[in-house]
């Protein structure tokens, strides 16, 4: 196979290569490799690669000692943006280190070079020169620096413009040379490996240029603060980037650098050069190092932060001779002696009070001495501690209590667990000397009844049988036993109560107010089935213990609705629910009674009304009149909200009749009016006239009580007439001039003692006494005695 073959290929690849130089893609060079470039304050990453199995890692050599972590590009110099590479240890032999050189970085790892150095990387192994020669192309990023054939009898290498009086290519190795190192040079440095007819190589090594160490100072110097500062600011005067890592510590622990909130660890943060501490706290005090490392050495300054602070509250201790626990009482004639302790730097000043105006000042001191104790040597002592630096004054009470029971009595409490699972039942006695035992009694057996000091608070399952029962708190003590008690109850009829007032500025207030929701249960209000929410300044108010609800500024546009409260607790649940409408009458009625006029009227269940107007009109308006001679409705009463019924005195001028309204009103906004009625005033009756009506009622009620007596007469009759043989009447015989109907007898008749005939009736009519004898005309002239039947 020929030795130059491949030779043109070669020239033609580098003339590509220059001719691209700096805008070749990635994909073509192998992929691009960010240096992770540490910046001040930052620590220096590892180096790494994942170029897969062809990739070497480069081992630059310097010719002084390995700097900090500097900037990848110094100020004024582009950027180069490549992603960081991943770390990988691969064993591959590094580059070589001239003799002479002392480079204190690790095998494999970043080089570290000073400002003015020079920069000299070589490939190790080196490439074989053999045909075809390589193509060598060095990168720092993204840029090309050089490229190159290797061989003495290769064309020249290309060498980028803005390097090429500090660059050297070596065409025998492929080693780059880079003399007088700046704080640009930094970054990632590649070498890629091109052979004709083979996978190319690619080779890397991070370089990191330091500037030499400076002589560092905090300024200020021993600063001195106050606990709650905006903040205390530290600088670390003569660091700079490309220095190497600047760090913190306060009293010799490290701090790390954050951007920080002001809450939290990151109170105190590192912001470029500085120290923040934000809101300083007396445990801020300490000794705080700034300190600049590299690869070279470490320099570091250090300042004493003093943080004043208090007093805090002063704090009484109390001890006795003659008592083992002074702190809870202390006996009669015993020797009391009273500290006064209160944190503050500097130590703050101590001085004492009584409550007792009468005594003399106490001298100042952190002890008090009381000598023989007695029941006047209880009460409240003060202790005043003052800060002289701060400014700060401080006061500490303490109550002595000398052989007394504890005030008043027990306190019962009662609430619902989280979830309503269990009754929590309280029973608190604070205060007295010794401290009273309070005990439970009337618990179910499952639950721990032991006594317990001053308070006690013990978990009572739900259960409905809960309702109605009664749990005793007792409380004792040396010199007095007292108990409380509390009933826990289910909600068994809640109802809801509607109050609605007019304020002083004409607004509507409009209050629901729940009843039968006793403790432990909860109140919950709704409206259209949405839970409100009270509070935060707006319209709707409640009461501490949620049973009244207020709508402030009542609104008949927003806040007339459904309204409904849940009343649920541990032991059961109950609700009720209204509906708010606005101001109307529902019915109402007018009566005349003695030269006025009566009117009674009702509202419905949830009508919100804060008051009521009696209007009147006269229907026989004055032409061109106003008001009520005008015809116009005037109000005539104004009355409250709970008013059901009213009596009016029309005025004589002008003249009725009048027509008469009730108009509902809520704050200053009116409601729908009631239907009018007409009314017009009629004359008085007088005593005579009344009389005369009562006598004629009387005698109407007697007439009918008689025709009631007749008809029962005639009841009587026709029932005793129906057990006879009925009667057969022949046919009739009738005149045709005269048209009269009779009917012929049957038989004779028994005349009566008077004169009459009783003619036999039949059972639909009563008898009728006809005479016994009279004329009658037959159709041949013929007189018969005939009996007249009168129809009924």
């Amino acid at each position: 196979m020929a030795t130059q073959g491949p030779q043109p290929l070669q020239l033609l690849l580098l003339l590509f290569l220059v001719s691209g130089m700096g805008t070749s893609s990635p994909a073509t060079l192998g992929g691009r490799i960010s240096p992770s470039v540490p910046s001040l304050g930052v620590s220096v990453p590892s180096p790494s690669s994942s170029r897969g199995n062809n990739s070497t890692v480069l081992s630059g050599k310097a010719s002084s000692a390995t700097a900090l972590g500097a900037n990848a590009s110094s100020p004024g110099a582009p950027r180069e943006r490549t992603p960081s590479p991943t770390v990988q240890h691969l064993k591959e032999p590094p580059l070589q280190v001239p003799s002479g050189w002392s480079s204190p970085r690790v095998a494999g790892g970043p080089l570290s070079v000073l400002v003015g150095s020079p920069i000299s990387l070589r490939l190790a192994p080196a490439p074989a020169l053999g045909p075809p020669s390589p193509v060598v192309v060095w990168r720092r990023g993204t840029t090309v620096l050089a490229a190159g054939t290797l061989g003495s009898k290769a064309a020249p290498p290309s060498l980028a413009p803005d390097y090429r009086t500090r660059l050297r290519f070596d065409q025998a190795t492929g080693g780059l040379d880079l003399e007088q190192a700046e704080l640009a040079d930094s970054g990632h440095y590649t070498a890629e490996l091109i052979h004709a007819g083979r996978e190319r190589e690619l080779r890397e090594v991070t370089v990191y240029v330091y500037e030499p160490l400076p002589r560092l100072a905090v300024v200020p110097a021993d600063p001195v603060t106050e606990e709650g500062a905006p903040e205390l600011r530290l600088r670390c005067v003569g660091a700079r980037p490309g220095q190497g890592q600047l760090s913190w510590s306060q009293g010799g622990r490290p701090l790390e650098a954050g951007p920080g909130d002001g809450e939290g660890p990151a109170r105190l943060r590192i912001d470029g050069v500085d120290l923040v501490i934000a809101r300083p706290k007396r445990t801020d005090q300490a000794n705080y190092t700034c300190r600049v490392q590299s690869p070279f050495g470490a320099s570091e300054a250090t300042a004493a932060v003093t943080v004043l602070y208090g007093p805090d509250p002063p704090v009484i201790t109390v001890s006795s001779d003659g008592d083992a626990s002074p702190a809870r009482y202390v006996s009669v004639g015993s020797n009391v002696t009273l500290r006064c302790n209160a944190a503050s730097r500097p130590p703050a000043e101590l001085s004492w009070s009584l409550a007792d105006p009468r005594e003399a000042a106490v001298p100042a001191g952190p002890r008090l001495l009381l000598p023989g104790v007695g029941p006047a040597h209880a009460g409240a002592y003060a202790c005043l501690a003052a800060n002289p630096r701060t400014g700060l004054r401080r006061r500490g009470l303490l109550n002595l209590t000398v052989a007394a029971p504890p005030p008043g009595s027990p306190r019962c409490s009662m609430q619902a667990s989280p979830g309503d699972r269990s009754l929590l039942l309280g029973c608190t006695w604070p205060g007295g000397v010794p401290g009273a035992s309070v005990q439970w009694t009337g618990l179910p057996p499952d639950v721990p009844a032991s006594p317990s000091p001053s308070s006690l608070f013990v978990s009572v399952p739900a259960r409905p049988q809960l309702s109605g029962l009664t749990f005793t708190c007792l409380g004792r003590h040396l010199a007095a036993t007292r108990s409380c008690s509390v009933t826990p109850k289910a909600p068994e009829e809640v109802l809801l109560k509607l109050e609605t007032e007019k304020s002083t500025s004409g607004e509507a207030l409009v209050t629901l107010e729940v009843a039968g929701c006793p403790p432990p249960a909860r109140v919950a209000w709704a409206r259209e089935g949405r839970p409100l929410a009270p509070g935060g300044g707006g319209r709707l108010k409640l009461s501490p213990d949620g049973h009244r609800l207020l709508l402030g500024n009542f609104s008949l546009e927003h806040d007339v609705g459904n309204y409904s409260v849940l009343c649920s607790g541990a032991l059961g649940a109950g609700g009720n629910r209204i509906t708010l409408i606005g101001p109307s009458i529902s019915s109402w009625r007018l009566q005349p009674a003695d030269g006025v006029a009566v009117l009674t009227w009702d509202v419905e269940r949830g009508c919100v009304v804060s008051g009521f107007e009696v209007q009147a009109r006269t229907e026989r308006p004055e032409a061109g009149a106003a008001g009520l001679r005008g015809g116009a409705w005037t109000s005539l009463l104004l009355l409250g909200p709970r008013e059901r019924s009213a009596v009016v005195l029309l005025p004589s001028q002008p003249p009725g009749p009048w027509k008469l309204r009730v108009l509902p009103t809520l704050g200053s906004q009116p409601g729908i009016p009631s239907s009018s009625r007409s009314y017009r005033a009629g004359t008085i009756l007088g005593p005579g006239a009344i009389a005369g009506v009562v006598l004629g009622s009387l005698l109407a009620l007697s007439l009918l009580a008689a025709l009631l007596v007749l008809l029962g007469c005639c009841a009587c009759r026709l029932w005793g007439n129906s057990r006879k043989k009925p009667l057969i009447f022949p046919p009739a015989t009738f005149t045709p001039e005269k048209k009269t109907q009779s009917v012929s007898s049957v038989g004779a008749p028994q005349p009566s003692p008077h004169g009459f005939a009783i003619e036999p009736s039949p059972t639909w009519a009563c008898p009728v006494a006809v005479s016994s004898q009279g004329p009658a005309a037959s159709p041949k002239g013929v007189h018969q005695t005939v009996r007249s039947a009168t129809q009924v």
